[in-house]
């Protein structure tokens, strides 16, 4: 069964290439690019051993996945479509070195956006398309598609659990009678939020082809760019705007969109994790607005740094609140004006904060989720309450439904967990060569899914000279984040192996 799993999944990424070949080679006919055969074969050596795994898996008598198998097929199948993924990059010279390629890749379907491209404006279509549908594949998961369109792949076996893996979160919801339903609905809001995204992009100054890949990297929380300057390269309100509205919607969890199109809205009323999540946009969206406009009265603040402020009140409210949606969603789109490095240090506390946090459990941003953010604070609530109060018993409620014990262990194991691999990090990403800092907010942007980080790797540079080994623990720290430690960290247990 696992095998014939991975061989559906790499039959999707293959559909994926040649419709990325489709691209190409249009260009190829209007505009002399020549990436189409590179997409071309790696479709053909994908879908090849697609098949190849599909038909061992027909020939295996055991028909059901057992729990231990969901997590060992979502960990290696994201491995598994970043190895042929970054073949495109290879074969069409867009990079020189398979450190290099794998990192690019692995950062586009972990929809975390970092990147290694310095001149991303000369790249041929083909190839920006391609960046472009590995982060929309990877916003919601390839897995949770198949679950939704071939359900019969996985028939009999732990369907609860191979959604969860991929898609984690406090609990797992179902929004229809059976998982597979479930993600059907999910990928159908996913898509028309995407065409709608489009729409509005284009209604602007944004081409079609421009529009539809960032449509695909916005509603994916992913941030890719079919330019270097990201969105700052069209210098226009309207676009800024459009990616606010939509960066905010795609932080927000989806089955909100389920509830609101049923006429559900006492659901979303009570929806704590939304309360906090827009709370927390207007709070830090006021906070850098005032710390603009406080910053000549900081001495720490030089006269270079405070040239790059925005100066205008207007200006001030625009470039703060697309800094902190950016952020609090994961996407890691750069408007003009956004470069917090060239701010100064008053800005970099908030801006990691935000980072970290990231959106609502059930969307496509990254980070540790604004429902953990909660309940870690409501368990420290209950604990302080506790000790005051010795023979009270106290309840943590989200939403107003009390959450079970194992949901609050699992939480503060995870905080737990987030420490001890982020002190690992920041001692193994120093060794590879990067400063203390650097280290520290390369590890949080990659493992939050954000992408820029700050100095080298930071909005105006990216994460091309750092080392070698740096780019493999980053890129380990990508797939980490994306599937939120407790599915990579089973994997590394001698228990989880011997278990039958």
């Amino acid at each position: 069964m696992k095998s014939k799993l991975f061989g559906v999944l790499l039959l999707i990424e293959a559909a994926a290439l040649l419709l990325t070949s489709a691209v190409a080679l249009h260009y190829q006919r209007v505009a002399g690019e020549t990436d189409a055969p590179c997409f071309l074969l790696t479709a053909a050596i994908t879908g090849a051993v697609g098949l190849l795994f599909y038909n061992i898996g027909n020939m295996s008598k055991r028909g059901t996945l057992q729990i231990r198998d969901t997590f060992l097929v979502v960990a290696l199948s994201w491995v598994l479509f970043s190895f042929f993924g970054m073949l495109p990059f290879l074969m069409n010279g867009t990079v020189d070195n398979v450190t290099d390629a794998f990192f690019e890749t692995m950062s586009g379907f972990s929809t975390t956006g970092a990147t290694i491209l310095n001149n991303i404006d000369s790249q041929p279509h083909g190839i920006l398309f391609w960046r472009s549908i590995t982060q929309w594949m990877g916003g919601l998961g390839v897995v949770v598609f198949t679950l939704a369109f071939l359900p019969s792949v996985a028939k009999g076996s732990k369907k609860v659990s191979l959604f969860a893996a991929e898609a984690p979160g406090l609990s797992v919801e179902k929004l229809a009678p059976t998982m597979g339903a479930t993600s059907r609905l999910l990928w159908i809001i996913y898509i028309a939020l995407t065409l709608l995204c489009a729409i509005m992009y284009h209604l602007g100054p944004m081409d079609k082809f421009d529009a539809v890949c960032h449509a695909f990297t916005t509603i994916a929380t992913g941030g890719f760019s079919t330019h270097q300057a990201s969105i700052g390269y069209y210098h226009s309100n309207y676009i800024e705007y459009i990616c606010v509205l939509f960066m905010l919607l795609s932080g927000i969890n989806f089955a909100m969109y389920h509830f609101m199109f049923n006429r559900r809205f006492d659901v979303i009323r009570r929806n704590e994790e939304l309360h906090w999540y827009l709370v927390a946009i207007l709070f830090f969206t006021l906070l850098f607005v005032m710390r603009f406009y406080f910053a000549p009265n900081f001495r720490t603040i030089t006269e270079e740094q405070l040239a790059s402020h925005p100066h205008t009140w207007w200006d001030r409210i625009r470039v703060s609140l697309f800094h902190v949606v950016a952020l609090l969603s994961n996407t890691g789109f750069q408007s003009s004006n956004c470069d917090y490095d060239t701010w100064g240090r008053l800005f970099l506390i908030p801006t990691v904060v935000l980072m970290i946090v990231g959106g609502c459990a059930g969307s496509t941003s990254g980070g540790i989720k604004m429902v953990r953010v909660i309940v870690l604070f409501k368990c420290i609530r209950k604990t302080v309450n506790e000790l005051i109060h010795s023979s009270s018993m106290y309840t943590v409620k989200i939403s107003g439904q009390i959450v079970e014990d194992l949901s609050l262990k699992r939480v503060m194991s995870f905080f737990s967990l987030f420490l001890i691999v982020f002190m690992l990090n920041v001692v193994g990403l120093s060794a590879a060569g990067m400063s203390l800092e650097e280290g520290a907010i390369s590890f949080l942007t990659c493992f939050s899914n954000y992408g820029p980080g700050t100095g080298i790797t930071g909005p105006s540079g990216n994460f091309d000279n750092i080392s070698n080994a740096a780019k493999w623990i980053l890129s380990f720290d990508m797939l980490v984040g994306r599937l939120e430690i407790f599915t990579i960290l089973l994997l590394f247990t001698r228990g989880f192996w011997r278990a039958k």
